[in-house]
Formats: structure tokens, C-alpha cells, sequence
């Protein structure tokens, strides 16, 4: 399975100018652990500012925990994190970025589970759906912040990948099937344009690659998930048979 690699930006910490700012220590420390790939470590980190800060917490902290996430593979947690930014104004697009991401993650999962031999039969339109997700999510990015090169890059190999994954479902899918009338999967809306004061431009980004490694443990996870699916039926299977009177 080929896998286009996305970029993920790491953001700075808040300015050490402003008084009002918690103390940026344990950021800066929980900052140089991602940056030095200890993603449980960092995650930790963020986490612990998370809770010590609550309601107040800043936006950097939110959107670097939901980078680490997705690089735990914990889709979820990241668009669980970044989602509040949503309406923010001067970090929406950060937030469309991650929540884009996380999408294009969830969609990749779903590719995985589609070609196994056990697969799920909605694996596909999950892939599908997740893909489109991701495209729309970077389209808000990009239309927020037309200048942010890591955001058109990662637009461009989204729509580049959603079309390997319709061909691929396309050729997956029987014959037969194909003449049905099956149900689409359901358009996907953009969040509506508001207008909102200038974005503010994150001071550093730096753009890494998902490494190969990262991609197959992706792979494994779902793998294992799948075989403890497949576990669990022979499981109950088994035990149908016990409990009933004849074996037919």
C-alpha cells in the first residue's frame, strides 16, 4: 500500500513577553521531547498543562498535544483536543490543519482494514469518508491562511490520495455490487465562512515526514485489531455450538 507522507507543524511557545502567560518551563520542556521524537514523554508533558490549566490552558498547547497524539496514533484524542480552537479566532486554521490530519489518519486506518482478508464491509466508505473529511478540513486551512505552504502541500497529496483510494475501492468492489443501487456516502459540507480578524502567523513551522516505520506500525494496529475481531466470532461460534443440540 503507497502512502503519500503529510507534513506536521510544531508550533513555538507563547512569547515570554507577556506577563500574563503561565510559565512556559514545562511547555518548552514537553516542546523539546516532540521535537526530539519522545512522543509518550511529550504527550505527557502536555497533557499535565492540560489539567494543571483547564479552561485556560493556551491554544499552543492544545494544538502541539494534538500533533503528538497523531503521532501516537491517536486520532481521536487529537481532533478531541484541536476541536475547541475551532471557533478561535487567529487559530482556526491551525485547528482545520490537525482536525485534517487526524482525518486523513482515520482514512489510512480504514484503507488497512478494507484490503484484509476479514475486512469490514464499510471499511471502504469509511476510507472514502474520512479522505473527503481531510480534503475539506485542509480547504478551510488554506482558504483561512492562502499563504501557508505546508497546508496547500498537504491539500494537494489529500486529493491525490482520495483518488487512489476511490479507484482502489472501485476496483475492490464485485461486479454485481456495482449495479446496485448502493447508497452514496453523504456529501461533505465546508464549515460556513466567518469573518474574523487577521490570522495570527505561527512563527516557526517545521515540516517532518511520516517515516515508514510510523506507517507500519499504523498497519500492525489495525492488523490486530482485526485478528482480536476475528478471535472474538470464532469465540462465540464455538460456544453456539456447544450450547445447541445438534451440529448441522
Amino acid at each position: 500500500m503507497k502512502v503519500r507522507a503529510w507534513s506536521l507543524a510544531v508550533l513555538l511557545p507563547w512569547g515570554a513577553q507577556d506577563p500574563s502567560a503561565p510559565s512556559p518551563g514545562s511547555f518548552a520542556a514537553a516542546l523539546d521531547q516532540y521535537r526530539r521524537g519522545e512522543y509518550e514523554a511529550a504527550f505527557e508533558g502536555f497533557q499535565a498543562i492540560l489539567e494543571r490549566d483547564g479552561a485556560a490552558v493556551r491554544p499552543e498547547v492544545r494544538l502541539n498535544a494534538g500533533l503528538c497524539a497523531l503521532r501516537l496514533l491517536r486520532s481521536r484524542d487529537a481532533e478531541e483536543l484541536v476541536a475547541p480552537l475551532s471557533d478561535v479566532a487567529g487559530r482556526r486554521a491551525d485547528a482545520a490543519f490537525v482536525l485534517a490530519l487526524a482525518a486523513r489518519q482515520h482514512g489510512e486506518r480504514a484503507v488497512v482494514a478494507a484490503t484484509l482478508p476479514d475486512a469490514e464491509p464499510m471499511a471502504w466508505v469509511m476510507a472514502t469518508r474520512a479522505m473527503q473529511q481531510s480534503e475539506a478540513q485542509f480547504r478551510v486551512a488554506v482558504r483561512l491562511r492562502p499563504d501557508w505552504g505546508a497546508a496547500v502541500r498537504n491539500l494537494e497529496r489529500t486529493l491525490l490520495r482520495r483518488a487512489e483510494v476511490e479507484a482502489a475501492r472501485a476496483a475492490a468492489t464485485p461486479k454485481e455490487a456495482k449495479q446496485e443501487d448502493a447508497p452514496q456516502p453523504e456529501p461533505v459540507v465546508e464549515p460556513p465562512r466567518r469573518e474574523s480578524p487577521p490570522e495570527v502567523v505561527i512563527p516557526e513551522v517545521m515540516q517532518e515526514a511520516l517515516s515508514a516505520s510510523e506507517l507500519l506500525q499504523l498497519q500492525a494496529l489495525v492488523r490486530s485489531q482485526q485478528r482480536e475481531k476475528v478471535r472474538g466470532r470464532q469465540e462465540r461460534s464455538r460456544g453456539s455450538a456447544q450450547l445447541g443440540g445438534r451440529d448441522w
